[in-house]
């Protein structure tokens, strides 16, 4: 019988998480009108899964978890287009994991991929109300703001995940190589 990719663990692990980045975007939802200030909570669970699971894909994964439920309840601004505004937070910490080496443990790596992840999230959002029509001008106007806020809480979510990661290694919950 042949293994898959993913073994059930981390299947329902990644899963777990992909849906917990759809609940706290609901939950945690602050009136700060600040664009990207969600990114500080999707950012945690995403890099946290990726720091135990150790595969390329696992944070695309968790964003298409995330992407589908969201688009499915039409929480999102873009409604059904919002799949590809989750599917692109993880494709970015993917790429940067992979780059990495998946050491999350180091601040300086969990924060600048939660940067990363953020601001790709953002040119994908803004790509995509290009495509629906909203006017060019309109979206380089919010750029400005727009990118200097997912910096800052993409990171600060980054430094979050990073700390965590640090405590759950101290504890022994996970370890270096949850792969064996």
């Amino acid at each position: 019988m042949k293994k898959g990719y993913f073994s059930l663990y981390e299947i329902a692990l990644l899963s777990l998480l992909g849906a917990l980045i759809f609940v706290l975007k609901i939950v945690l939802k602050l009136p700060v009108h600040v664009p990207g200030h969600s990114g500080i909570f999707w950012m945690i669970p995403l890099i946290l899964g990726l720091a135990i699971v150790k595969k390329p894909g696992a944070a695309t994964y968790m964003g298409l978890i995330s992407g589908i439920l969201t688009s499915f309840f039409g929480i999102g601004a873009l409604h059904v287009f919002d799949i590809f505004e989750y599917l692109s937070i993880g494709i970015a910490t993917d790429i940067c994991g992979y780059i990495f080496s998946y050491r999350f443990e180091n601040p300086f790596v969990s924060v600048l991929t939660g940067v990363c992840a953020n601001l790709f999230r953002m040119v994908v959002n803004y790509s995509v109300q290009l495509l629906l029509g909203v006017q060019g001008f309109f979206i380089i106007l919010g750029i400005g703001l727009s990118s200097v806020s997912n910096i800052i809480f993409g990171g600060l979510g980054g430094l979050i995940a990073a700390l965590l990661i640090r405590k759950l290694m101290t504890a022994g919950v996970i370890g270096e190589d949850e792969t064996g």
